[in-house]
């Protein structure tokens, strides 16, 4: 085996900033040779010499980093996992090192304890900053408590494409902590550097980073703040969301562990409140209790008087369920509160405990939050108030108390959550609620057999090659064989302007709306905008800008379309934006959207985690901007509790009896 030498190194962080990590106590070392030798101390060393298999392909090389060989991980959809058995029978915590090269992998040590009465174990590995002159450098997970008692199952996981390990190592370090009980989102019960998620305090290092030595930490914060000063958002959120944001990063220079210090930053994410502003990695925490339904903003019409209407948020009600394992809830039953709050209100406090979320740029807006509800409940939630109603009846009882810890726990299928009631073309499913990635277009099933009335239903408005165009074959036989449309919406993913530009083609005259100022280059540019600049630049557009030209001379605007709207953003507003408005054949229903009218900047670490925020605005014609204002459909329209308890599809049936009657 060749002997490589140790070079000095830190580890890179998100497009060329460097951050040093405090120095670790390191096990595997090298001799005077630059010879690797294992940590005396290690309750599990592996050299990787002869496995094979299951993601992994074992190589025989003079330049393995240990032995004579190493092994090369390729799984990309499924981890590649090393089960782990020779933990000693006791209580202890230690840390997980191994030795990567020629890419990068995610993973880290993961445990499931058989009687399911202690959380899981999850502790990722990230970059010590120690690198070999050939190329091998070491990561190491956050120390991990392992109850060794128990019964348990446990594996070092790993995803990677082509990435070479050698070398890993368990060693002992630390002092084991034992695992909490908690019951809801920052219960005081958990200490500094934990979470509360499904039951138990869980401690948040493991997902996250090492904590930047002192003398580093300022400089990453500014690094962060300088990124968003210069580079984020559009005129609105600029005002609005930036410096609460900016305030929350100055914050995490006094942190003095790993989690709270990374978790100040996605917090200050969260706090942009901007829809293409997310972050992903970070803490997680399984489930608990089976909790299969999707619910919606509703008007609870049914059971005011048992529970009154909130001031400021819609009803929530059960929209569909899963098949089973539902506790009971059903279509057109209503959440009346969750751990005592409103359930938007409580699902949007939640910017500081739940890494994956995500906000409408419209602060009417709360799609998203509906959308992720059902798994906010199982983590976070101890207790929520429901009302049920009878569907032979239309009558409701009062309010009862559903505990979370008293949900099913045997995992059910769970249905996506995708806003809509009933689908009415033949294809999607009904139990499943997946309309899948790509067009469904049809007949719907409402048509008679004289009516040319059809529907169409998609997430994504997406074309990155006008010749590869998946909308032209669904347009032409709309254009050939329709007289009646309703274009079902209500997942608007986004995708790109030139998609959302095509879609309006068929069905208004053309006209030039706006324009897209595309990324922030110019510092302090939002500041100095006003209307008086916009309507200027509109005025003088250049044919290289980015104009927002919607429609076309050979338009059927004979046909009458109804488009529905749920939860949409991004290139899911350009089109609405581009057919509200759009002639007297031409009617929006349903919810306004995100309003997130801008591109994005996208950055990429270690370990799974990723974030990515918004730059740059839409100006219309006017000189207006449009981030943070979604479109506002033409009826704006709530399921009624009514009309769920029957299985009827209130937007969809105002948008029918429109298209047919043009009233």
């Amino acid at each position: 085996m060749r002997s490589p030498r140790l070079a000095p190194a830190v580890a890179s962080l998100v497009l060329g900033a460097s951050v040093a990590f405090p120095s670790m106590a390191h096990a595997g070392t090298f001799d005077s040779f630059g010879t690797f030798q294992f940590d005396a101390a290690a309750v599990h060393k592996d050299g990787l010499e002869s496995l094979d298999g299951n993601g992994f392909k074992n190589k025989k090389s003079d330049s393995a980093l240990e032995g004579t060989g190493y092994v090369v991980v390729n799984s990309v959809q499924s981890f590649a996992e090393l089960p782990v058995t020779d933990l000693p029978k006791v209580s202890g915590s230690y840390v997980l090192r191994a030795w990567l090269r020629s890419g990068r992998a995610y993973g880290g040590f993961n445990l499931s304890y058989t009687n399911g009465k202690s959380p899981d174990v999850q502790s990722n590995f990230y970059p010590t900053g120690r690198v070999t002159s050939d190329g091998w450098y070491e990561v190491e997970t956050a120390p991990f408590s392992v109850d060794g008692t128990q019964a348990y199952s446990a594996s070092i996981a790993m995803i990677a494409s082509g990435a070479e390990l050698d070398a890993v190592e368990i060693v002992p370090q630390g002092k084991f902590r034992a695992a909490t009980a908690c019951t809801i989102a920052r219960d005081p019960v958990c200490g500094t550097g934990e979470f509360c998620g499904a039951g138990f305090c869980r401690d948040g290092a493991g997902s996250v980073p090492p904590l930047p030595t002192e003398a580093e930490r300022a400089k990453l914060v500014d690094y962060f703040s300088g990124r968003l000063r210069i580079f984020f958002g559009g005129k609105y959120t600029r005002q609005n969301t930036l410096p609460k944001a900016l305030a929350t990063l100055t914050t995490m220079k006094t942190a003095t562990d790993r989690f709270t210090f990374w978790n100040g930053f996605a917090t200050a994410i969260h706090q942009l409140r901007d829809w293409h502003t997310t972050l992903s990695g970070g803490p997680e925490a399984p489930g608990r209790g089976a909790f299969p339904v999707c619910v919606e903003e509703g008007d609870a019409n049914l059971s005011h008087g048992l529970a009154p209407k909130d001031p400021n948020y819609p009803d929530v009600l059960v929209a569909y369920t899963g098949t089973r394992l539902t506790s009971g809830l059903k279509g057109g039953d209503r959440i009346v509160s969750v751990d005592g709050m409103h359930p938007i209100a409580w699902a949007e406090s939640l910017d500081d405990v739940w890494w994956d979320y995500w906000h409408s740029n419209d602060p009417r807006g709360h799609a998203e939050a509906m959308e992720n509800f059902r798994k906010l409940v199982r983590r976070f939630a101890k207790e929520m108030k429901v009302i049920r109603c009878d569907v032979v009846t239309h009558t409701c009882t009062p309010p009862e108390t559903l505990k979370v810890a008293d949900l099913p726990t045997e995992e059910p299928d769970y249905p996506t959550c995708d806003h809509r009631i009933r689908y009415h073309v033949a294809g999607p499913s009904e139990v499943t609620h997946d309309a899948g990635r790509g067009i469904t277009i049809g007949k719907a099933k409402e048509a008679a057999s004289n009516e040319a009335l059809y529907g169409m239903i998609w997430d994504s408005v997406f074309i990155d090659n006008p010749n590869s165009n998946p909308y032209a074959a669904p347009m032409k036989t709309l254009r050939d064989n329709a007289n009646m449309v309703i274009l079902d919406h209500r997942t608007g993913n986004g995708g790109t302007e030139i998609a959302a530009e095509y879609l309006t083609k068929l069905f208004r005259a053309p006209k030039t709306l706006g324009f897209a100022t595309s990324f922030n280059l110019e510092q302090d540019y939002w500041e100095r905008f006003t209307s008086a600049t916009g309507l200027a630049q509109f005025a003088n557009l250049p044919k290289s800008a980015d104009a927002y030209e919607v429609g076309d001379a050979t338009a059927r605007t004979d046909l009458r379309v109804a488009l529905l709207l749920a939860r949409d953003g991004s290139a899911s507003d350009w089109f609405p934006l581009g057919m509200v408005g759009g002639g007297n054949n031409i009617r929006v229903f349903g919810r306004p959207t995100a309003g997130a009218f801008s591109s994005f900047f996208q950055f990429d670490y270690f370990g799974g985690l990723n974030w990515q925020f918004a730059s740059g605005d839409y100006v219309e014609a006017d000189g207006s901007t449009r981030i943070g204002r979604g479109v506002d459909p033409d009826e704006d329209l709530l399921p009624t509790q009514s009309d769920l308890l029957d299985g009827r599809d209130t937007v969809y049936e105002r948008a029918l009896a429109w298209v047919r009657t043009g009233n």
